[in-house]
């Protein structure tokens, strides 16, 4: 086998098992916080955090393939870029996941054209933000960070060859 091949799919499965391991890191995190002693967990709360698996899971793939655009700078940079980039996509992707959750399960008239879409999908990420956020989590934001990290040290990085 050659050594681009293999590379390839050491790459492919070790961004399978990143990606599991935030999907599940981010419930774990979440969870752990409503599992504190005087804190009730709602339904949305609950249907979120299901929501978080996902949109952890889905971000870390994406973050992992958008990596190689960063492979060839230093370690720094490969760092912040992961950090940001998987970021944004799970919030992108978790406002996503809370629109389409709210289309199916909301009863009523729905706006389907391209504004209400826009509105629509703006609603659902400022929702998953705002739920992720507020209260400050530091696990988190360490959580986010560890992500970063790990892209940057494990994630693409360009060889010369």
């Amino acid at each position: 086998m050659e050594r681009g091949v293999l590379a390839g799919i050491v790459g492919f499965i070790l961004a399978v098992l990143f990606a599991g391991t935030m999907g599940l890191s981010v419930t774990a995190v979440l969870v752990a916080d409503y599992m504190q002693p005087g804190r009730v967990m709602g339904e949305q709360a609950r249907q979120t955090l299901i929501l978080c698996a996902g949109a952890g899971f889905f971000a870390a793939l994406l973050a992992w393939w958008m990596q190689r655009f960063a492979a060839s700078r230093g370690l720094l940079i490969r760092f912040v870029y992961g950090l940001l980039i998987f970021t944004l996509i799970f919030l992108a992707i978790g406002g996503v996941f809370e629109v389409g959750r709210n289309y199916v399960t909301n009863q009523g008239p729905h706006d389907y054209s391209p504004a209400g879409l826009y509105w629509a999908s703006l609603g659902g990420f400022y929702t998953f933000a705002l739920f992720l956020v507020v209260p400050l989590r530091l696990a988190l934001i360490s959580l986010l960070l560890a992500a970063g990290l790990f892209l940057a040290l494990v994630g693409p990085i360009a060889r010369d060859a």
